[in-house]
């Protein structure tokens, strides 16, 4: 029997992922300024307000905001959550998992950089404070949240960490989950990213493709660059068509110019009305307006962030698997038992009567 829509809220699960999944990404994060676009993380907060959405973003600790690039990290997750759903499994926040599998799916390499890159990475979403009134309501101001916490890292047991309900709840939400095209994790710019985000959200797969007026995407993606040099950028990639899946134009309209967006491929698959192991070509896209009254204000200044602890090469069992917690608790510093063989783990999974895939 299929898990029920809220099952991941039972507080006595935590999800071991470690099987290949597509990564995925959330609508509501596309194309809003969650993430900064430069590899050398903000200090200084980010407000984004819109006729339609706010957000704040900060780093009390000082650490610096995560970037486009630590959210691949997210994205992973989200992939491995859906995946999970499409084959009947209960999922969780609460996550496990070996690096090792994520740089398999994400095409990283495997080395001491990777490792460091990853640490980083973690301890940036663990410190970086959002507040948005996307899914979140009036009083979304006293609802601020990090995208991960508790996070352990050991040799034996690999990565565990909480995902924040705010983001938990989208990824389980069907129709708020698009897939990604593989060669978006090879994009070299913060920007050519935020635009294919961009483009994936709202021209999905239409023929007629969308546009956007290029002041307003300025505020959209909380670039540190004058107007002009941004829009000098949009122009750059354009041209150079480095973005997977979509052609970009720019054409005359407002003070810096539109930007027109249009599918060339069918290389990308979505998530809409049903979790499904295989998507059909058919997509159904909700798209937004082509511009919201905005108003942003930007300050530049950064610094990097280090992590204490060490993550190791690990090697882990091929499957998915949710299991009980115990009597441990969620308050403990994640009392994981070593990694079981590969026998002991099936049959752990048969006691508990969990389906692998």
């Amino acid at each position: 029997m299929m898990p029920a829509a809220d099952s991941w809220r039972q507080p006595d699960r935590r999800f071991v992922v470690t099987g290949a999944a597509r990564p995925r990404d959330v609508r509501d994060l596309m194309g809003r300024p969650f993430f900064p676009l430069g590899k050398t993380p903000r200090v200084i907060p980010v407000d984004y307000e819109a006729r339609h959405a706010s957000v704040t973003v900060s780093a009390p600790d000082g650490s610096g905001m995560a970037t486009i690039w630590d959210a691949d990290v997210l994205l992973w997750l989200t992939g491995q959550i859906v995946d999970a759903l499409n084959h009947d499994l209960w999922v969780s926040r609460h996550v496990r998992f070996t690096p090792w599998r994520l740089f398999q799916d994400l095409g990283w390499a495997t080395g001491a950089n990777e490792y460091r890159r990853l640490h980083g990475a973690l301890g940036r979403l663990a410190a970086t404070t959002v507040a948005t009134n996307i899914r979140n309501g009036a009083d979304w101001r006293e609802k601020p949240f990090t995208w991960i916490s508790d996070v352990r890292i050991s040799r034996e047991d690999g990565v565990a960490l909480t995902l924040a309900d705010w983001l938990m709840e989208a990824a389980c939400d069907r129709s708020r989950v698009l897939s990604v095209d593989p060669a978006y994790f090879r994009l070299g710019g913060g920007l050519e990213r935020w635009l294919y985000r961009l483009a994936r959200r709202h021209a999905g797969r239409q023929k007629e493709g969308w546009c956007f007026d290029l002041a307003d995407l300025h505020a959209r993606s909380g670039s540190l660059t004058r107007r002009r040099d941004f829009a000098a950028k949009i122009r750059a990639i354009a041209l150079a068509r480095t973005v997977p899946g979509y052609t970009f134009r720019v054409i005359s309209g407002g003070k810096l110019g539109v930007l027109c967006a249009a599918p060339t491929s069918q290389s990308t698959g979505t998530v809409d009305n049903d979790v499904k192991p295989v998507v059909g070509p058919a997509a159904h896209h909700i798209v937004g307006p082509l511009a919201d009254s905005s108003s942003d204000h930007w300050r530049k200044t950064a610094q990097p962030i280090g992590f204490e602890g060490g993550i190791g090469l690990l090697t882990y069992i091929t499957y998915i698997i949710t299991y009980y917690v115990g009597d441990s608790g969620l308050s403990d510093t994640f009392p994981i038992a070593p990694v079981r063989r590969e026998k002991e783990a099936r049959e752990a999974v048969a006691d508990r009567m969990v389906g692998v895939p």
